[in-house]
Formats: C-alpha cells, structure tokens, sequence
C-alpha cells in the first residue's frame, strides 16, 4: 500500500512525523506537507503564483521521503501524485491537526479539505484532527496516530467503505479514558468565533478566537458531541455541490419566467 501523508500545520508539525511513523508500519509512505503553517486555507490552490518551490527535507523516519511545499495542503497533495511520485497512491492521510476539525468548521479546514484532491480521484482519503480541550494540554499524538493506522489496515484490507473523506477526531485524552468508537454526523455549528475589534481609526481588526458550545446544546450522535463525551469520531464527508432535490422545483419556475430580451433560436 502506498500512503500519501500530508497536513496544514507545516512540515514541522509533531503531528505528520507521528501519523508517518505508525503509517510506516502499514504501508510505504511519502510525506508532502507545507513548508509552513496554513490553517484555514479550505481548498485553497496556488493558482495566482508564479511558482510553486518543492524542496526535499531530511526524514525522521527510515524509508520515508518527506518533502516541503511552498503553497497550501491541496497544492501538496496534488503534487505528490501528480510530480512527485510515480507510484499509485492507495490512501491518501491528512494530520494530524492540532485541534478540532468538526461541524460548520469543516469546509474551512486547510486538513480536512486536502484530501479532497485525493477523493475526487478515488484514492480512498482520511483526515485526522487531536481534539484538544485546552492548548496547555501534554498533545497525545502518538494516540491519534496509532488510530489512524489501525483505520488504514481496516481500508487496505477492504472493510471500510471508502466512498466518502473520514474525518476523523480523537480526544486528546489517554488510551484508556477513551470510551469507543463512534460513527458521526457534522454538527450544525463550529468553533471557530469572531472576536473583538482590535482596529483603530480606520482600520479595523478582529480576533478570531476558538469557542466552544454549551454542553447543554450539543446534539447526541454528531461529532463535537462525540469528541465532548470521550469518543473518537469518524464522519463520512462527501462533496455533492448540487441539491438534487430542488432541480424539478427551478424548472417550474423558469418555465414561467418572461425572458424576451434572450434569443429566439429558430428550429
């Protein structure tokens, strides 16, 4: 099996070079990552610049090719199976984030949409976030990350069905205080808040801060509800821009419509 690892924390990120050990153990695995942080980036791609520098870093694992990206997770994952490989991709892991990836935050994740480029070309595709409660908190990748390779033995052996992004959240917490596993949906709200204006004058600037809901509101079966009671999460993410359901509606409504400045096209 050969595995694509990359993240939006930047090459130097704890998080990948843990994901890359235990996927090791899986499969033969390439590390492309940005060669520094880009949070938030969604499916950002470098379509606006020149050019796009690749650079091959030394490894900290044996046998593992790990190379830094001058652009976004996206520009990364694109060119590790277009140019930097010649190999198949079989699975392509996204992480580990350093963080919550869920909800309405979801479409905004520079690590969970990286692996969109993977999924549109049907490489089975995984995104792997540390849920942490508090930053000050001892970051138990190596927990995450074991997790993810027991995932990736359950793809490469065809268990899982892989026909959506799994988005995956593990709470930062030991081994033996997580209670399972749980199949999830996204929750209808983020962490993700807009703060304080910090601006002066006529220039104005605004904190975004990292909020959490009221224990009281979280839906049971979604994903921050989830990660609040001690479960790890996986969410099947799919991208499916066109609401079918709507179609027969707006071709009523456009047979009505008075269009007489359109051309005639005669028949």
């Amino acid at each position: 099996m050969n595995i694509l690892v990359t993240n939006d924390d930047g090459i130097q990120s704890p998080g990948i070079w843990a994901l890359a050990k235990e996927l090791s153990k899986v499969g033969n695995v390439l590390l492309v990552a940005p060669d520094k942080q880009q949070s938030g980036v969604g499916t950002s791609v470098s379509f606006t610049r020149d050019s796009v520098t690749v650079n091959e870093v030394p490894s900290e694992i044996p046998g593992v090719k790990a190379f830094s990206i001058s652009g976004t997770p996206s520009d990364c994952v694109i060119l590790g199976i277009k140019r930097i490989t010649q190999v198949h991709i079989d699975l392509l892991v996204s992480g580990i984030n350093l963080g919550p990836n869920v909800g309405n935050d979801i479409p905004y994740s520079g690590t969970v949409m990286a692996t969109l480029a993977g999924y549109f070309r049907k490489i089975p595709s995984m995104a792997v976030s540390l849920a942490f409660k508090d930053r000050t908190e001892e970051h138990r990748f190596d927990i995450a990350a074991r997790f993810a390779a027991t995932l990736a033995e359950s793809i490469k052996s065809g268990s899982v069905n892989t026909d959506a992004i799994l988005n995956v959240n593990v709470p930062n917490l030991p081994a033996e205080k997580i209670k399972g596993i749980m199949a999830t949906r996204a929750a209808g709200f983020g962490y993700v808040r807009l703060g304080q204006e910090t601006g002066k004058g006529k220039v104005a600037a605004y904190e975004t801060t990292i909020g959490k809901p009221e224990k009281a509101s979280l839906e049971e079966n979604t994903d921050v509800w989830a990660i609040d009671a001690g479960y790890i999460s996986i969410t099947p993410v799919r991208l499916d821009v066109t609401h079918h359901e709507l179609i027969p509606t707006i071709e009523q409504c456009v047979q009505g419509l008075d269009c007489d400045y359109l051309g005639k096209a005669e028949i």
